[in-house]
C-alpha cells in the first residue's frame, strides 16, 4: 500500500474506534415528551368535543329518553373524561413552564448574590486593614450608623461623624448593608 492510501485509512480507522458521544436517553425521553405534551392535551380536548358532539347528535334524534341514555352515557362521558385528560395535560405543561421560570429565576438571584457576596467580601477586606481607624459617620435624621466609606452615606455632605457616646445617645443601630461593627468606647 501506498503512503498516501495508509494515511487516507487511518482516519477513518480513529473515528471507528472512538465512541459516539450521544446524549442521554433519558434526558432525550424527557424533551420529546416535553415537546409533545401540550400537543397530546390539544388532541384530547379535540376528540373530547367530538365525542361530546357526536353524543349531542345522537340524543337529538331521539325522540324517547330511553334511547337518548346510552348516547348520554358512552359519547357524553366519554367526552367529559377526554376534557379533564387534556386539561391535566395542558395544565401540567403549564406548571412545568412556570417551575422552569422560576428555577432561571433563581438561578439568576443567586448569581447575583454570588456577586454582591463577592463585592462586600472585597469591601470587608478593605474594611478590615483600616477598621482601628475608620470613622462612623451618621445621617442627622438618620436611625442608623455606617462606616465611612459605605455606600448609603458616601458623598453625601449632611453625614456626620459620631462616637459611641452619640451612636448610644441617638438610639443608632448598626447599618445592615456596611456592618460598621460597635464603636470603641
Amino acid at each position: 500500500m501506498t503512503q498516501a492510501a495508509e494515511s487516507a485509512s487511518r482516519p477513518q480507522e480513529r473515528a471507528a474506534d472512538r465512541p459516539l458521544d450521544l446524549p442521554d436517553r433519558r434526558v432525550f425521553w424527557q424533551w420529546v415528551w416535553s415537546a409533545i405534551r401540550p400537543i397530546v392535551g390539544w388532541v384530547l380536548a379535540l376528540a373530547g368535543a367530538v365525542a361530546l358532539f357526536v353524543g349531542w347528535w345522537g340524543v337529538s334524534g331521539e325522540a324517547l329518553t330511553a334511547k337518548q341514555i346510552p348516547y348520554l352515557v358512552s359519547a357524553g362521558l366519554t367526552g367529559v373524561a377526554l376534557f379533564i385528560m387534556a386539561g391535566v395535560f395542558l395544565a401540567t405543561d403549564d406548571i412545568r413552564q412556570q417551575f422552569k421560570q422560576i428555577a432561571e429565576l433563581q438561578r439568576k438571584v443567586d448569581d447575583l448574590y454570588a456577586l454582591f457576596a463577592a463585592d462586600i467580601a472585597a469591601g470587608d477586606t478593605a474594611h478590615v486593614a483600616t477598621a482601628d481607624r475608620a470613622a462612623y459617620v451618621a445621617l442627622p435624621a438618620g436611625s442608623s450608623y455606617h462606616r465611612s466609606d459605605c455606600a448609603l452615606v458616601a458623598g453625601k455632605r449632611e453625614a456626620v461623624a459620631v462616637d459611641a457616646a452619640a451612636v448610644r445617645d441617638r438610639g443608632l443601630s448598626a447599618c445592615r448593608v456596611c456592618g460598621p461593627g460597635r464603636p470603641a468606647g
